[in-house]
């Protein structure tokens, strides 16, 4: 009887086991199925997303695309007007100038027209200059606006575009030689924040530029990056163990030039804020004068440069009294002549910046902005008589060839 009673009771326990099993079976194949349904909503939401990412990324492309196009544009635009219709204009005027000096009668009066009509296009493209360069910047140059403004020595030949353009668009100052002696040269006589040199380049590479650029020793930390060629894995590392800092592909991109410079700008900021002092811009060609004493032996170099740095000085002061006074016919006679002084003598770069004052002194419509040029002129000539003498206490045996 009592066993009857076990096998019941077991027996109504696994019929209510059963029951709650199933009822929990059931709860779950329901949560199942609203989860698959849930799942698919997911999935097809998740679809629309990605098909939606994909037409904004395609949308973007074109954007960007169009962007850097217009970007072309405008710098083409830039410099058409800056360098393939100024010029031919600057020397249609000058033209004009010799017509009207060197004529009478009708022949000059239709050459003083003709100067007016020049005059007045060079104004208008002045003027459509300003207003391209005031041009409101893409969101995309939002960087280059923000990085101060660099002093570059660009070392490019000819089988490429120019980056000139380019970098003078974002507001730097661009110096641009076309072959390796010249480049190098204009490196160890200016004051650059940044050399990039085209590593295929006339009468010598970029890496014996490179080497000549780093031979002095003021232009240890210069920063020279070459630009390369569709460079291959490896090139980077090969260029750097050979003096360069780093490299720049060509052709180069909006995004590799603007990546460099900023890291120029920032590499120079850091150092201001470290309180390192600024390289200072070598002045005097020391080959020049070291030439100049074997050749002439110790004792007329030594009065050559004792005349010139006791005239030099009085020169350069009656030069820039003349570009005050406006006395212009003047002040071109005195630059020739202080040019030829001063360049015997190593001190090239003041030579070569008044040539070129002589030059523009013949246009009538330079003449202002050379006589604006005369402070600076007679600051570089005191700078380049100051390292003129330090090299003369140590190179020339002064006393020894006098006595």
């Amino acid at each position: 009887m009592l066993s009857g009673v076990v096998a019941l009771g077991a027996l109504f326990g696994l019929v209510v086991m059963r029951a709650r099993v199933r009822t929990v079976e059931h709860a779950s194949a329901t949560q199942v199925a609203d989860l698959q349904v849930e799942n698919a909503k997911l999935f097809r939401q998740l679809q629309t997303r990605v098909h939606e990412l994909i037409a904004r990324d395609k949308q973007l492309d074109e954007f960007r695309a169009s962007k850097e196009q217009l970007v072309e544009e405008h710098l083409d635009f830039l410099s058409i007007t800056g360098h393939r219709l100024h010029k031919p204009l600057e020397t249609l005027v000058s033209t004009m100038n010799l017509l009207v000096r060197g004529t009478e009668g009708e022949v000059r009066q239709l050459a003083e027209a003709a100067q007016g009509q020049c005059r007045l296009l060079r104004s208008s493209i002045e003027d459509i200059q300003r207003a391209a360069q005031a041009t409101p910047a893409a969101p995309g140059s939002a960087i280059a606006d923000e990085l101060q403004k660099l002093e570059i020595l660009l070392i490019e030949n000819d089988s490429h575009p120019t980056l000139r353009t380019r970098l003078e668009a974002h507001g730097h100052r661009v110096r641009r030689e076309t072959n390796g002696v010249d480049g190098a040269e204009a490196a160890l006589q200016g004051n650059f924040d940044l050399v990039l040199v085209d590593v295929r380049l006339p009468l010598i590479d970029g890496l014996e530029t490179a080497r000549k650029i780093r031979g002095d020793q003021a232009n240890e930390s210069l920063l020279i990056f070459g630009m390369v060629d569709k460079p291959s894995e490896g090139d980077r590392e090969r260029y750097m163990a050979r003096g360069l800092s780093g490299i720049l592909p060509l052709p180069a991109s909006d995004v590799h030039l603007l990546q460099l410079l900023g890291w120029v700008d920032e590499k120079n900021r850091s150092e201001e804020s470290k309180g390192k002092p600024a390289r200072v811009a070598k002045l005097l060609n020391a080959s020049t004068l070291e030439r100049q004493r074997d050749t002439l032996g110790h004792l007329a170099f030594a009065e050559l440069l004792g005349d010139r740095l006791a005239n030099l000085p009085k020169k350069i002061t009656a030069f820039t009294s003349a570009l005050t006074g406006r006395h212009w016919l003047d002040a071109q006679h005195q630059a020739q002549a202080i040019a030829g002084q001063a360049e015997s003598v190593g001190l090239e770069l003041v030579a070569s910046r008044l040539r070129a004052l002589s030059a523009r002194l013949s246009i009538d419509s330079e003449r202002d902005y050379c006589r604006h040029q005369r402070t600076e002129i007679l600051t570089l000539m005191r700078n380049s008589i100051v390292q003129l003498k330090a090299w003369r206490e140590k190179n020339v045996h002064t006393q020894w060839a006098l006595s």
